[in-house]
């Protein structure tokens, strides 16, 4: 500590350095900030010099400089004092208040979610009896539930019979008791060396392995998916073909067909992981379509409604199968929540899911071209999807990136929390649905830009 901190002065040697760019100065003054007290430029109890003080040094007005130390403030990278000034906190900073990491469907465009909530809820409590939806469902779900579950696959093809739809608590629940159906302790599942990390975190849970099939630029390779089978005597494939978590890829009909040839020689069974494809105009054909005997495909409406619902609907190749799956829910989770589901068929049955789909839809591709005009190109994205996958050409790893924006009030999700095995492309998923508004999506991916035109060893994507 020097003698003017001894004696109660501020350490006005500290001035942070803003960088350029259309990022709001006080979020630049935040950014150096986190930046001093990362590399010990400025340490747990140092005194931050008055806010008039520091705006006259800044050349800046006393309202951006008041602007930073709330922000500031409200990360715990400072606190104030009354009479004796403002200083650096010994803590860690707090989450960030910018989220690109959460992936979730943003506020429909045209529509209060809010209010449909609200008065969707209200109205079906008037029109159910209370018993219904307080008693337990348990298993697959009430008829009622089964057959709007049924229409809304109906999108990935015929209407199925109601006996081999299952309703569960979100696309998760389904997953875990379709896993712990169709696979024993030990099993290896097969999946994309990037992957859902829900997928990862239940085959941890549950004991099962993974392990990776190589792919490209159309997704996983049949040939490979052959290898991969024969030397680790898998019987399950985990496939999310349609706008892919993280990469956001699409894979193309001509490809599906050959994985549904090859699982069908393997004798696999495929689970089909469908959270997004109602977010595309035109999809490709799913894989309950093309290999109906073989595929578990679960579609959950989280991603093109929300998650408030916690209601997800899941095709089984039979009865037999259904009933199997039943058996794991009651199981683990033992039935949706009646009101949560009972309120999810009611907009299904009535149009209005339609109409929440079209408006998030709507959402995304906005947010999608805000994304296009502010980073640096090479992103994979589509037009109408909820994230964008960055890939990183350089010795920097996603993973060090991501604390970097951390320290930065950024939430982003690097490549190895996707990551099956060690052998994976270096890259980072945003995900642009949970900021509150476009500014705020703005103003997130504008300080992304700038830390990644200055992070260390750092590269721009290939174009």
């Amino acid at each position: 500590m020097d003698e003017r901190q001894v004696n109660g002065e501020s350490d006005v040697r500290w001035l942070p350095v803003l960088e350029t760019g259309p990022r709001p100065v006080y979020l630049k003054i935040v950014d150096a900030l986190a930046d001093a007290r990362s590399n010990g430029r400025l340490q747990p109890g140092d005194r931050l010099p008055p806010q008039r003080e520091l705006a006259r040094l800044l050349g800046v007005d006393l309202t951006t400089v008041t602007r930073a130390f709330s922000e500031a403030r409200r990360r715990n990278l400072i606190d104030a004092t009354a009479g004796r000034g403002t200083f650096v906190t010994p803590g860690e900073p707090e989450e960030p208040v910018l989220d690109l990491s959460m992936n979730i469907p943003p506020a429909p465009a045209g529509l209060n979610l809010p209010r449909l909530i609200r008065t969707g809820v209200e109205g079906l409590l008037k029109r159910s009896s209370a018993e219904a939806l307080l008693s337990y469902h348990p298993g697959p779900g009430s008829p009622a539930e089964r057959a709007a579950g049924s229409s809304w696959l109906a999108a990935a093809g015929d209407r199925l019979p109601v006996d081999m739809v299952v309703v569960g608590s979100g696309a998760q629940a389904l997953l875990t008791a379709v896993v712990l159906a169709e696979t024993r302790e030990g099993d290896t599942i097969l999946a994309d060396a990037l992957t859902y990390p829900g997928l990862i975190a239940l085959a941890g849970t549950t004991r099962r392995k993974l392990a990776a099939v190589a792919n490209d630029g159309d997704g996983m390779l049949p040939h490979d998916l052959e290898e991969a089978a024969r030397r680790h005597g898998a019987r399950i494939l985990y496939l999310n073909p349609t706008l892919q978590n993280p990469t956001a890829s699409v894979m193309p009909e001509g490809r599906r067909r050959e994985l549904a040839r090859m699982a069908g020689k393997l004798g696999l069974i495929i689970i089909e992981d469908d959270p997004y494809r109602r977010l595309l105009a035109t999809p490709p054909p799913t894989f309950l379509l093309l290999a109906p005997e073989r595929t578990f495909h679960v579609a959950t409406l989280a991603k093109c409604l929300s998650p408030f619902l916690r209601t997800a609907f899941l095709a089984a190749p039979d009865q037999q199968a259904a009933e199997r799956v039943a058996a794991a829910i009651r199981g683990t989770t033992m039935m949706a929540p009646p009101l949560m589901t009972g309120l999810a068929c009611e907009w299904l049955r009535s149009g209005l899911a339609g109409e929440i789909t079209a408006g998030v839809r709507a959402e995304a591709q906005a947010r999608q071209e805000i994304a296009r005009n502010i980073l640096p190109r090479g992103f994979a994205a589509t037009a109408t999807s909820l994230h964008l996958w960055y890939p990183l050409e350089s010795q920097l790893r996603s993973a060090e990136l991501a604390d970097i924006a951390r320290r930065r009030g950024l939430a982003i999700s690097p490549a190895e929390e996707f990551a099956v095995g060690q052998d994976f492309a270096n890259g980072f998923r945003l995900a642009l649905g949970a900021t509150p508004n476009r500014e705020r999506l703005k103003e997130g991916l504008q300080s992304l830009t700038s830390i990644l035109s200055g992070a260390p060893g750092s590269s721009r994507p290939r174009v």
